[in-house]
């Protein structure tokens, strides 16, 4: 049924005169006509009973207008939320990240959302690079936020952000002296870093010191960047972090930028291929649009660079200790 008829048979109801009625709805009084007829005809009853006065209702038209009053405000409501989710307004998105995004990435991603998509709901699951892969291909996830980018033609893997590593410092150590430390001086020093299993971020941590030669003595190796820099604040050890990490600001723990860097802390959007949902586009632009903006860091890394990730990497660099 038109809903454009209803409201028209609505209105001449209420009014009880064609005339009013169209003055009401600011229509011309004959197109009006045409689609209350179209409406009895496209019903097979009489709505209406036409006199010198106006017009009354028929029994028909007196059930109609009682249910309409109470039709039209939900059919209005449905027209707007499928309108809304359509248009990429409106719906639910889970989105999996890697922990250290939630330091400074995702709060401002759900700002931006909270005011351009207030009527989308989004779920977020902590979870490591792989997995958000896995989940992704499985449907379990909406969009990933990933360390590494996806080696799989089901998904697409856009480079959203690049940080430099940036030193995290017990207090009161000597190499806080200095404003900024050269890697070499890492060298001999215990480290505190994540598992092996952590894949392309820890290579690339390893990989900087390796860079000029520097063999720290590993001794702790944990899976979040929290608890090392809780063990940092204990005295256990020195690390390298992403810079966006210094934001946490633990007791105990200093910051130090690193000499030249020569790797970076990158982040990736992961997408599968074949979601065309317009409320995932604008949530992943959304993601691309937080993650474009500067933020005050231990020092200045080079600006992230937007590119596509092939499928396949060449090996990332390992420390030689």
């Amino acid at each position: 049924m038109n809903l454009r008829r209803l409201d028209y048979f609505v209105a001449v109801a209420e009014e009880r005169h064609f005339r009013r009625a169209a003055e009401r709805l600011h229509v011309a009084q004959p197109a009006l006509s045409v689609q209350i007829a179209k409406l009895e005809q496209e019903l097979g009853v009489a709505l209406l009973e036409r006199n010198r006065r106006g017009v009354e209702l028929s029994a028909a038209g007196t059930v109609l207008l009682r249910r309409a009053r109470t039709l039209l405000p939900n059919l209005r409501d449905a027209f707007a939320e499928a309108l809304a989710v359509g248009q990429g307004r409106a719906g639910r998105l889970v989105v999996g990240f890697v922990g250290s995004t939630a330091y400074e990435l995702l709060p401002r991603v759900l700002r931006l959302a909270e005011r351009a998509l207030p009527e989308v709901q989004i779920a977020l699951r902590q979870m490591i690079s792989p997995l958000q892969v896995e989940a992704l291909e499985a449907g379990r996830i909406d969009l990933g936020v990933a360390r590494v980018p996806a080696a799989t033609r089901a998904l697409t893997s856009t480079r959203i952000a690049a940080e430099p590593f940036v030193v995290a410092l017990p207090a009161r150590h000597p190499l806080l002296r200095q404003s900024v430390l050269a890697a070499r001086l890492l060298d001999d020093l215990p480290l505190v870093t994540l598992p092996a299993d952590a894949g392309a971020l820890r290579d690339a941590m390893l990989g900087e010191l390796a860079e000029v030669g520097a063999c720290p003595r590993i001794v702790d190796e944990v899976s979040d960047m929290p608890t090392i820099l809780g063990l940092v604040a204990a005295g256990r050890g020195v690390a390298l972090v992403p810079a966006s990490v210094a934001r946490l600001r633990l007791g105990g723990v200093a910051f130090r930028p690193l000499r030249g860097p020569k790797r970076e802390a990158e982040l990736w959007l992961l997408k599968r291929r074949d979601d065309h949902r317009p409320m995932t586009a604008a949530l992943a632009a959304l993601v691309s649009k937080a993650a474009a903006r500067p933020s005050p860091q231990v020092g200045k890394g080079p600006e992230a660079k937007r590119v596509e990730a092939p499928l396949k990497q060449g090996p990332a660099g390992r420390s030689p200790c």
